[in-house]
């Protein structure tokens, strides 16, 4: 939020006439515009969650992530986050949390069959722009020796079978599958 600066205001009234203090006065708060400005850029990229391009580049570079042009600023966070969040050892409730806190909960269905040594995870279609990031993210966590699976959680009938067949006519099957149905 650009912050006002109005040096002319600290100088005696007396001095406001003056040509060349106002015009003086005018640069300087142009200046000092642009410092507050970058200051509060500075503060902001502090932090994930409010990080501008500049600062998504920096965390990129420093974690060693390459992003597609493509991605928005949301993606690029959320990508820099999971990337952030991964330390050893990984549980099966630490993973969880994860998730939780990444994707929310609700938003995926997990499911561990240690007899077998696999883990299922299946991501909400509502976070179908992360699903990629929280895939990488999971194979880089989940123990060599486990066969992990991630997926897309489709539509069911349990939500399908609100609408009308006229409603859900205007939809392919694929749409109706793999689309989020408003």
């Amino acid at each position: 939020m650009p912050k006002e600066v109005d040096i002319l205001s600290y100088l005696p009234p007396v001095l406001h006439e003056i040509k060349e203090l106002v015009e003086i006065a005018n640069i300087e708060n142009h200046t000092l515009s642009e410092l507050w400005n970058k200051v509060d850029d500075v503060l902001n990229n502090q932090f994930i969650s409010s990080i501008n391009t500049d600062g998504a580049e920096r965390y990129e570079k420093m974690l060693n992530i390459s992003a597609p042009a493509t991605d928005t600023l949301e993606t690029r966070r959320f990508r820099i986050l999971t990337k952030n969040q991964e330390q050893a050892p990984y549980t099966y409730k630490v993973t969880k949390q994860l998730l939780n806190s990444l994707l929310g909960e609700g938003h995926y269905e997990m499911t561990r069959n240690v007899a077998e040594k696999s883990l299922t995870v299946k991501v909400e279609l509502t976070v179908k722009g992360q699903f990629e990031a929280v895939k990488v993210m999971l194979e880089r966590i989940t123990p060599q020796n486990m066969i992990l699976t991630v997926e897309l959680r489709c539509n069911q009938n349990s939500l399908l079978k609100q609408y009308r067949h006229s409603q859900l006519a205007a939809y392919t099957h694929q749409q109706l599958r793999s689309e989020v149905l408003n």
